[in-house]
């Protein structure tokens, strides 16, 4: 596995030469995982219609299958970096998951002999499953590189760069899915993005230095405990099994209206596409604004005698604008507030470790009115300006989340606390998220006889109740998850007191090392 490698970093000397090209490194790698993973929701509307699939139906590609597959294989995989060659495992991850990303774009019925062996929707179902096996060998093994690349107080602040990779991935994710369908279509899409990812897993291995285990702790960590062992250590912590619950609840949130708002925004605004056939609808989306799209330069006017007429397509969105405004939307919002969760976590949490979690939670509560306005909003760019700072908020979680598990650890179970707390909060949300609101907007749909009868406020006729089912089911999903943001709180107040030792334990009693003065500081919100 050494052929071509540049070898392992032993000091930490070496590591602060080399840890900002490998950060960067290791977030575009992250980068890559999420253009695989979110291109398919804004080119799931037209693989609706020509695969002629229902709502669960995207669901569960976009969703369920993908992260039972995902969360999985993470726990093997990570078990195998803990034990292995860290950047080895997520560099063929990278490879794999890319490659499947291409495969994606060939799905068909296969037919033999007249009859239908596996449909369009199965195959792409199992091309999805693929790139969900590919991507679980990719943030563990970063995860615990990063952590032995930065001291414990300039950890939170690392991790929150590299997880805002995510949203640096679904931004070009939606800019390039968009795109490409428009100039190519949807297959050709697929082959577009997940080429790329092979020839950068090459970069990768012949670039990065990896750091031998435990390396910013106060010894280097040689062991390799088992599965059970490091399962048993995470559990063991009072702590824990809170804020997993709270992430998985809050990404069900931020999974469940993300991966459909590029089928919100069509479907809330828009009207019936002429072309739609069959079972299946097709929307065009109505921009509220047709001028700022031609200010935008994003369309055309003509002015004859002083008036100003506006092109169709000022009034009309397509999936490139549609990709743009949401991919900015999501993309920065999310960046901003990943980054801004570590700094705020490693700033409070000096002073007071339970801010690791207040600060994720108070993210929660506030973002969820916001989502649920940009839901109502009027129009399609008012519900985008509400959305923006809704995600900035929900997305301050992940960065102090990972740190606060991997202060709890020690360092040889660093990648595998990270599959774990993955493997919950994605079975959570980016399992049941965005399926069951794929669930819901379907059932909605087929009740919306009896529905609009009942509850004026959801249409007034039959066939508004039916455009508008996706729109109430992910306003349901905010409501039903977001009281569970409490329980973050119950986690900060059972996390360890005192300063911790190398393997997670407190060996003091205040729940921080103290000031530069010497005085324990213990303020926050009381528990």
């Amino acid at each position: 596995m050494a052929f071509l490698s540049p070898g392992k970093i032993t000091t930490m000397d070496e590591a602060r030469k080399h840890r900002t090209y490998a950060l960067w490194i290791l977030i575009i790698v992250y980068i890559f995982n999420f253009i695989d993973r979110q291109i398919v929701n804004i080119l799931q509307e037209d693989i609706k219609h020509e695969l002629n699939l229902q709502d669960w139906q995207l669901g569960m590609m976009t969703g369920l299958t993908f992260a039972v597959v995902y969360c999985t294989a993470g726990i093997p995989v990570a078990r195998l970096a803990d034990s292995s060659s860290r950047k080895g495992v997520m560099v063929v991850s990278l490879a794999i998951w890319s490659a499947f990303t291409a495969i994606c774009g060939l799905a068909t019925d296969i037919n033999v002999g007249g009859m239908t062996i596996i449909s369009g929707f199965v195959f792409l179902l199992v091309a999805r499953m693929g790139v969900g096996l590919g991507e679980a060998g990719g943030s563990p093994p970063a995860h615990a590189m990063i952590s032995d690349l930065y001291e414990k107080e300039k950890r939170g602040r690392a991790l929150a760069l590299y997880s805002a990779g995510l949203y640096a991935g679904t931004l070009l994710g939606y800019y390039l899915g968009g795109w490409l369908s428009e100039a190519l279509n949807w297959r050709q899409a697929f082959f577009v993005v997940g080429i790329p990812g092979i020839i950068f897993a090459i970069i990768a291995w012949t670039t990065v230095k990896e750091p031998v285990r435990g390396l910013s702790g106060a010894t280097a960590s040689v062991d390799k405990p088992t599965f059970m062992t490091s399962f048993r250590k995470l559990w063991s912590l009072k702590a824990f099994p809170y804020y997993a619950i709270a992430t998985g609840a809050g990404t069900f949130i931020t999974y469940g209206l993300g991966n459909w708002m590029p089928s919100f925004m069509p479907r809330t605004y828009g009207i019936v596409d002429p072309a739609s056939a069959g079972e299946t609808v097709k929307y065009i989306g109505q921009w509220g604004m047709p001028d700022l799209q031609n200010m935008l330069g994003l369309c055309q006017a003509t002015v004859v005698d002083g008036v100003k007429t506006l092109a169709a397509d000022c009034y009309d969105m397509n999936k490139t604008e549609i990709g743009l405004f949401y991919g900015t939307c999501s993309g920065v919002g999310g960046m901003i507030g990943t980054i801004a969760g570590g700094y705020f976590a490693d700033r409070l949490g000096a002073k007071d470790r339970r801010w690791f979690l207040w600060v994720p939670m108070w993210g929660k509560f506030l973002g969820a009115p916001l989502f649920i306005a940009a839901m109502l909003a009027p129009t399609v760019e008012w519900s985008l300006l509400l959305y923006f700072p809704g995600i900035t908020l929900a997305a301050m979680y992940l960065g102090p989340s990972l740190a606060i598990t991997h202060h709890l650890v020690p360092a040889s179970m660093r990648a595998m606390s990270s599959a774990v707390l993955f493997f919950i909060l994605n079975i959570l949300g980016l399992g049941t998220g965005p399926f069951v609101v794929g669930l819901l907007s379907d059932w909605i749909g087929g009740n919306a006889q009896s529905l609009s009868e009942a509850h004026s406020f959801l249409g007034n006729s039959v066939e508004e109740v039916k455009q508008m089912s996706l729109k109430w089911a992910m306003i349901i999903a905010v409501i039903l998850m977001t009281p569970l943001s409490i329980l973050w709180h119950i986690g900060a107040t059972k996390l360890p007191k005192g300063e911790l030792d190398d393997e997670g334990g407190a060996v003091a009693e205040a729940l921080t090392e103290g000031d530069p003065k010497g005085h324990t500081q213990t303020t926050g919100p009381s528990s």
